[in-house]
């Protein structure tokens, strides 16, 4: 899926920063998984890269017990 931002937001960070959020999904079976890419953009040159987001899983809490 693509979009614009991080859950609505496009976070400028200087060199060094980082930036959290929480984000979620309706689950059909429970459990799944995701992986992607966000394209970010160099603000001093308008260079465009991409940053792998590597594949991880998801587990709905109840399935945990």
């Amino acid at each position: 899926m693509e979009g614009e931002g991080v859950v609505g937001q496009q976070p400028v960070l200087e060199p060094g920063q980082s930036h959290q959020y929480v984000s979620g999904c309706n689950l059909k079976s429970g459990i799944g998984k995701m992986a992607g890419t966000y394209q970010m953009e160099r603000i001093v040159n308008g260079a465009r890269f991409e940053v792998l987001i590597p594949e991880f899983t998801m587990i709905a809490p109840i399935r945990l017990n």
